[in-house]
């Protein structure tokens, strides 16, 4: 009979339903924790860390030479560690990171890294871990309680994340894009994630740029942002229809940027990098450009950033070669520091007023002689008389700053004053700087000329900090969408926005700019040598001028000053409202500043009398100016009439004049 043999069959995983169902249940509470431990990495990493490097420096234990990859790793943790606090890369507007870590976050990385591979590395050199009376287990628990309690105090300490730039582009589709929302239709390009948050550009359905401006209040509504966390402003060079949109997590401009100098000045562009925009691109003012100085006005509320702004301006002029003038009508007490530091320094309204007849006759000094200038062209061609201000070519470029100047606009004649110098004074390089809190038009004066100075003054620079009413942002920045009236006054930690605002300059962005801070005005204002004017500008001045110092040194003894007598001419008033009719009254009643001495000097060195006539040919002055010239030397005792448009030096009336002379005054 055959042998019967029983196989016992032994249950396997696979042909059992209670192993299969073990085995399900262990693979679904690992993939648990897994998730579990995930979801809390934040909270957990320093016991994750911990638990690290107990595993690692046990198992590097084991071969002989384990500690040297451990020592290689902490090298390589530690160099690691600086390069993330201290380096910064940037791929256009992309960089691999928000922002760099503050100084504490750095440390104690720092801190971490180092002591954690010491750690693993003498493990790995002495046995493992070493359970017992090892005092590794013991150096673990510090480690991961002491780097723990900076990392959840830490973790308490940071806001809550902002929404992701998927939602933020989801809620742009539902609720700006949308049939109800804010812009209906449109849709956002060229999407960038930045250092501050994120920027796109908006492409309208219907309408230009201007409607995503305008919309900009609402729009931040739409995606549940505060208003100052959105910016919006024209696609330069881009299609109407597109405008640039920039979402701020943090606005860049908080933190604000230290004066590097007065290197901010390009002497190759007459451009100053004076601020920077929203994103990081630097904000320039033009202090000149090929055909000449540009004019600037500067708008601003108390506590605005106006000062500091001058600050930085006069330390750039002083240390690059420009001539500063400079009135503070408020006796000196907004820029303080320029007192000694400017080639001349007013500090009340009628001294101001004075300084600009001053710089009217060096305007007309250097126009007489720029109109009869030889130079070479950029061809090569020998010419005579330049319509164009080329700084230090021969002459300094002077720049004259008032501020607070509506004090000085008040005072009788000075409006009509003012508009001359500013339609005349660029090609004789001379620029004017004005400084108002706000430009309504009776900051201006009340005469007829107080538009066309503003008009004139804006054409150029326009800075536009802070301001105090919302009636007034179109007329600083006309044709611009912005509103500097709502600019807040603190950031959100508490600290001033001065400095924050608009600049209407080479740049020409309607986007929020913040100017340097100058924290150490008084350095560029007790360095360096202070730029004067040239001999020949400097002659034609009055005692006003060739007197400056001595009255400074007066006021700083605490004595009372006057100004001279002669600092404020009376000038005709002309039949026309008109204000380029009053300036050319103005410019016939009175002959260019220098003209009496030019006349004169002519007399004495010909030595023999000559007629009107020959005096206007020989000197390049029109007859006209050479006859009011005359009539004040006259009553100068300068010089006499010997016969009917005949004249010569006293010294030389009894010198027989020329046939010519007597027969073309007849």
């Amino acid at each position: 009979m055959p042998e019967t043999i029983t196989v016992e069959k032994v249950a396997t995983a696979t042909d059992s339903k209670g192993g299969r169902r073990k085995k399900k249940r262990s693979t679904k509470g690992a993939r648990r924790a897994m998730r579990y431990a995930y979801r809390t990495r934040r909270g957990m990493a320093p016991l994750y860390a911990t638990a690290a490097q107990a595993i690692a420096g046990s198992a590097l234990a084991v071969p002989a030479d384990g500690w040297k990859t451990a020592l290689a790793a902490t090298a390589a943790g530690a160099a690691t560690t600086v390069a993330w606090g201290r380096w910064e890369m940037r791929i256009g507007k992309k960089r691999p990171r928000r922002k760099l870590p503050n100084r504490n976050d750095f440390i104690a990385a720092a801190s971490a890294a180092t002591t954690s591979g010491g750690l693993v590395t003498a493990m790995a050199a002495t046995g493992g871990l070493q359970p017992g009376n090892s005092p590794y287990p013991a150096l673990l628990v510090a480690w991961g309680v002491g780097h723990g309690i900076y990392w959840w105090r830490r973790g308490k300490k940071t806001a809550a994340p902002a929404p992701t730039l998927s939602e933020q582009m989801q809620l742009w589709q539902d609720n700006v894009a949308g049939v109800d929302g804010s812009l209906p239709g449109s849709k956002l390009v060229d999407v960038v994630t930045t250092d501050y948050g994120w920027t796109a550009v908006i492409v309208l359905k219907k309408g230009n740029w201007r409607k995503a401006v305008s919309a900009a209040h609402d729009i931040a509504g739409d995606l549940d942002l505060p208003e100052e966390a959105l910016q919006i402003e024209k696609a330069v060079g881009k299609s109407a229809r597109r405008a640039i949109l920039a979402v701020f997590d943090h606005n860049p401009l908080q933190a604000g940027t230290t004066h590097p100098g007065p290197q901010i000045l390009d002497k190759a562009t007459g451009q100053a990098a004076v601020g920077i925009f929203y994103d990081g691109v630097p904000s320039r003012y033009a202090f000149w450009k090929p055909s000449g100085p540009v004019h600037s006005v500067v708008y601003g509320a108390t506590d605005g950033g106006k000062s500091r702004f001058l600050d930085m301006l006069l330390g750039t002029e002083r240390h690059n070669g420009i001539v500063s003038f400079v009135c503070d009508p408020q006796g000196g007490q907004s820029l303080p520091r320029w007192r000694e530091a400017v080639d001349w320094y007013e500090d009340t309204a009628q001294g101001g007023l004075a300084m600009l007849y001053e710089v009217r006759k060096i305007m007309y000094e250097r126009s007489g002689r720029y109109s009869m200038m030889e130079f070479i062209d950029t061809k090569g061609r020998k010419l005579r008389g330049r319509d164009h201000f080329v700084v230090n070519d021969p002459d300094p470029l002077i720049s004259v700053t008032i501020d607070e100047a509506h004090r000085v606009l008040a005072q009788p004649g000075a409006p009509a004053l003012i508009l001359e110098i500013v339609l005349m004074a660029r090609k004789c390089g001379i620029k004017l700087r004005l400084v108002f809190q706000g430009p309504k038009a009776n900051m201006y004066g009340s005469g007829p000329e107080s538009t066309d100075i503003r008009e004139q003054l804006q054409s150029g620079n326009t800075v536009m900090f802070r301001t105090a009413s919302t009636l007034t942002d179109s007329i600083g920045l006309p044709g611009w969408e912005v509103n500097p009236s709502q600019l807040p006054m603190y950031w959100p930690d508490g600290t001033s926005t001065a400095g924050l605002g608009y600049i209407k300059g080479p740049d020409n962005r309607q986007a929020m700019f913040r100017a340097h801070f100058d924290q150490d005005p008084a350095h560029w204002a007790t360095t360096g040598t202070t730029p004067t004017l040239e001999l020949s500008a400097a002659a034609c001045t009055g005692k006003a001028y060739t007197e400056r110092l001595e009255r400074l040194a007066a006021r700083l003894r605490g004595e009372t000053v006057e100004l001279p007598d002669d600092a404020m001419p009376a000038i005709p008033a002309a039949s026309s409202a008109d204000p380029i009719a009053a300036a050319a009254a103005a410019i016939e009643a009175e002959a260019p500043a220098g003209t009496d001495d030019t006349v004169y000097n002519f007399l004495l060195q010909r030595a023999r009398p000559a007629g009107r006539n020959v005096i206007a040919q020989e000197t390049r002055l029109t007859v006209s100016a050479v006859k009011n010239a005359l009539t004040r030397l006259k009553r100068d005792g300068r010089a006499v009439d010997v016969d009917r448009g005949i004249w010569a030096h006293p010294d030389h009336i009894d010198t027989v004049a020329d046939d010519a002379d007597l027969t073309e005054a007849a």
